[in-house]
Formats: structure tokens, C-alpha cells, sequence
């Protein structure tokens, strides 16, 4: 007598499955019309639950096309949304001002060494942050709306699964925001 047993990790499998099942649930926050906080703070917290220890946060592209608002960053310190609500773009803006500035992804590892974060350096430490990548968000016809940042509290770049997540929040994102604008 004997059996042969064969186990399949199927983790993987789930977690895509919860993350589809995330990404159909802001989709349709969007199609009925939820308040563009709801929808962007869901999605953040939908791309945060993917890895631990990710905070993650989306901030607006102001009318005037040269300041940030605040969007969603339900686990940033409150103290931090507050000091960035506001800031100005630029090329040497931390990494989402930065970032909207450029049209570029920007990925820094080390914010309290990293020259874009010389104006916010202390108030990182503080918080507890070390690394921020950020990518801008775009319309269809490729306007600035935004940007969306992951933080982390260790110094590093981020992995190949969360630059998948960004560019799924990005895109998400996007859809949302113009979907405001234009009503």
C-alpha cells in the first residue's frame, strides 16, 4: 500500500484573484459615481493591503498646474499629508512634486540623503519614512492630474510586484480623476 500526495501552492492564485476582485470593486465605485475621495482612498488602501509595510498615497495636480492637494493617504501621518498638502511642483520637489514636474517616475531609496528631499527630510524622519518612488498620473492626452507614491521605512527601490501596482493604480487613478473633472 501506498499514496503519493501533492500539495500546489496556490497563494498566488488567491492574491490575484483578491486583487482583481479589489481593482472591479473602485472600477464600479467610479461607474456610480462615489465621491473621487472614496474612490481614491480605496484604491490606496486596496494597493497597500498587496504588501506589508507599504503606505502608499495619491496626491491632485491643483487647477493652477503648479501645486499639490491632497487626494488619499489614509496610513501617512496625519502631520505629513498636512505639511505636503499644498507644496509646490518642481524639479527638486520630493518625488511626487518631482515626479508631476517631470512626467517621469521617480524612485528614491534613501529620502534623507537623496537631494530631492532636502526640504522635507526632517519631516520624513520624522514620520518614519525612507524611501518614496512616485509616478506621475496621467490623462488620456497625457496631462498631469496627479501622482502615486509608495513608501516604505526601510531604504530600498521598489520590487518588480510593486511597480505592477503602480502602474494598476496609476491607471485607476486616471480614469477617476478625469471621470470628476469632466462632470
Amino acid at each position: 500500500l501506498g499514496g503519493v500526495i501533492v500539495c500546489h501552492d496556490i497563494t498566488q492564485i488567491k492574491e490575484e484573484e483578491l486583487l482583481r476582485a479589489g481593482q472591479s470593486r473602485v472600477l464600479e465605485m467610479i461607474a456610480a459615481d462615489a465621491s473621487l475621495t472614496d474612490v481614491l482612498t480605496n484604491l490606496v488602501l486596496l494597493m497597500e493591503e498587496q504588501a506589508e509595510g507599504l503606505r502608499c498615497s495619491i496626491l491632485l495636480l491643483d487647477r493652477d498646474g503648479k501645486r499639490v492637494r491632497h487626494g488619499a493617504a489614509p496610513n501617512l501621518p496625519e502631520m505629513y499629508v498636512k505639511e505636503v498638502n499644498g507644496a509646490a511642483i518642481g524639479p527638486r520637489n520630493g518625488s511626487c512634486g518631482t515626479a508631476m514636474y517631470t512626467r517621469r517616475p521617480v524612485v528614491v531609496t534613501d529620502v534623507l540623503t537623496d537631494p530631492l528631499w532636502a526640504d522635507y527630510r526632517g519631516l520624513a524622519e520624522i514620520c518614519g519614512l525612507c524611501a518614496c518612488w512616485s509616478t506621475p498620473i496621467l490623462s488620456a492626452k497625457g496631462e498631469v492630474l496627479g501622482s502615486f507614491a509608495m513608501y516604505r521605512q526601510e531604504k530600498r527601490g521598489p520590487r518588480p510586484e510593486e511597480t505592477r501596482l503602480t502602474e494598476i493604480a496609476t491607471h485607476i487613478a486616471g480614469i477617476a480623476i478625469e471621470r470628476q473633472q469632466q462632470q
